[in-house]
């Protein structure tokens, strides 16, 4: 007969039988409570507590398993212990990780291994390929780019990566992965025939075929000095005093020094695009040559008496002009100190700073510190181009209203004309408009659009490529206003609204919103990188439990 369970059955404790232990003691009947809770703790261990074991059993067992080495996780790469000496750490790698050249026995080899076509070449596991790598090309050889296989069209040059793990088939590089590739890696790549003759002219990139490596540099840093030259040698028209130039040459120091940045970077590369220089190149100098149009600019004179105003280039005496300019100024100097900071960071593989007794000291950086710091430092650029952008925005909503005001006063004036016919060309009228008791604002429009008082082109029209239109509206002999006929008015309209339509806002506007989503992805790769990252640190971790 089988006792009845579940709900309905008895709640009295079972007593397990009674088994004498060593001192010939019986174990202690439990409650079913204290049943209940014991068996929690033992199913449910504490995730702390078992974070702690599984990584302490595991650097507490590296040292039996390699004693010759303590501990060697604790001085990896971005630890105090490795900056002070990496050779623990390198030396625990070299022997852990496998050469895969020598993974490879004799009877595995494939048949055409001795002479293999390109395309037999290309087909081979990759520890077939070092395995052949390492057998057929000496080190002066793979040293001097001498490395390749297959003969005529079907050629194809390689090169063994630093960590000698990899091949890299020369023939199927980009500009993307040959930005990729270590200094060494790309010293080897310059020396190889194929890429000279058949890839970098493919990619017009130096070397080439022509050009050595030396000859290269010497050509990539004429191309920065000759934009250098272009700073240095853009004249100042309109701002001729000492105080205004000793200010602009102190104020275009800092494209200068962006663009010898550029030189930072000559000696550690091995492979060069003309081309991308030139458009990295060029984005600094059209910003130079934007700032250069804001602060040379002419200074308004007196409107008393009217017939006597120059230089009229804004609508408010040229200040939201200026103040422009320091914007552009000041972004361009967080963009220099953020390079400078990226350069520093790269060349001491670490961040500079003083210990608590002052002394100068190189904090290293792990992987999750470097990704945040460069996803900050990119946005910190793009942040300070985007204000850029937002102040020539404001700069031309400003022009538009000049310009909106004029054709204000146009339309009134043609209001005026009332004859029709025959006679319509023979009526005349002055710009309505009363100089004497019209505002500022009003005043200073007027003197814009006028052909003798007007100025120099305004800084955002140079930007659009836009001619301001002007109309001699004023005898400047006795300053009185001049009459024209309604034709002659109209076609004034028409040239102010082809100027309007060239000052079109949504292109600023469109830059502005691709850059605000260019910041927003760099931040969600960066943040994607470092949550991959942890993600395969816990998948690790858990493998040793």
């Amino acid at each position: 007969m089988v006792s009845s369970v579940g709900p309905s059955a008895s709640n009295a404790p079972i007593q397990p039988p009674v088994e004498p232990d060593g001192e010939g003691e019986a174990p202690q009947a439990q409650s079913p409570s204290e049943v209940n809770v014991a068996s929690a703790q033992a199913e449910a261990p504490n995730p702390a507590d078992s974070q702690t074991s599984i990584w302490g059993s595991f650097l507490s067992n590296l040292p039996a398993v390699d004693p010759d080495f303590e501990n060697p996780l604790l001085s990896i790469p971005g630890t105090q212990a490795y900056s002070s000496d990496p050779t623990r750490y390198n030396a625990f790698v070299a022997r852990v990780l496998v050469d895969p050249a020598t993974t490879v026995a004799d009877e595995d080899l494939p048949n055409n291994f001795s002479n293999p076509t390109p395309q037999q070449f290309l087909s081979w596991h990759p520890s077939v390929q070092l395995r052949y790598f390492r057998d057929n090309f000496s080190e002066e050889d793979i040293r001097n780019g001498n490395t390749k296989i297959g003969s005529g069209s079907d050629e194809i040059g390689i090169i063994r990566s630093d960590d000698k793990r990899d091949i890299i088939v020369v023939n199927n590089l980009t500009q993307s992965t040959i930005a990729q590739l270590s200094t060494s890696e790309q010293e080897r790549l310059a020396a190889s025939d194929i890429f000279r003759s058949k890839v970098a002219p493919l990619l017009d990139l130096l070397p080439n075929a022509t050009t050595s490596l030396s000859d290269s540099r010497t050509v990539i840093t004429g191309l920065i000095d000759a934009e250098i030259a272009k700073i240095n040698n853009k004249p100042l028209n309109n701002k001729t005093s000492s105080s205004d130039r000793q200010t602009f040459n102190s104020d275009k120091q800092v494209y200068i020094e962006q663009l010898e940045l550029f030189k930072a970077n000559i000696s550690t590369t091995a492979v060069f695009s003309r081309s991308g220089l030139a458009t990295q190149l060029q984005e600094v100098i059209k910003r130079f040559e934007r700032a250069h149009s804001f602060f040379d600019v002419p200074t308004p004179s007196s409107t008393s008496p009217a017939g006597s105003a120059r230089n009229f280039v804004s609508s408010d005496g040229n200040v939201s002009i200026n103040k422009g300019y320091r914007v552009f100024i000041e972004q361009e100097q967080r963009i220099l100190s953020i390079k400078e900071a990226e350069l520093q960071m790269l060349q001491l593989q670490g961040i500079a700073g003083t210990d608590s007794n002052g002394n100068s000291i190189v904090s290293r950086l792990d992987v999750p510190t470097l990704v945040a710091l460069i996803q900050n430092q990119n946005s910190l650029k793009l942040q300070a181009v985007i204000t850029m952008r937002t102040e020539q925005l404001t700069q031309l909503n400003q022009l538009s209203q000049a310009y909106s005001e004029m054709q204000r006063l146009v339309n009134e004036t043609l209001k005026s004309f009332t004859q029709t016919g025959k006679d319509a060309e023979k009526e005349k009228h002055s710009l309505a408009v009363n100089l004497g008791s019209a505002s500022q604002f009003t005043k200073s429009v007027f003197f814009m659009f006028e052909d003798v008082a007007s100025g120099a082109p305004h800084p955002v029209e140079t930007d659009f490529n836009a001619t301001r239109p002007s109309h001699d509206m004023l005898n400047n002999g006795n300053g009185n206003l001049n009459e024209f006929s309604r034709t002659q008015w109209e076609r004034f309209s028409t040239q102010l609204s082809d100027a309007v339509t060239l000052l079109n806002p949504q292109l600023l506007t469109n830059d502005i919103n691709q850059d605000n989503r260019e910041q927003n992805r760099a931040f969600e790769q960066a943040t994607g990188t470092v949550r991959r990252g942890f993600d395969l640190n816990i998948q690790i971790a858990r493998g040793f439990n």
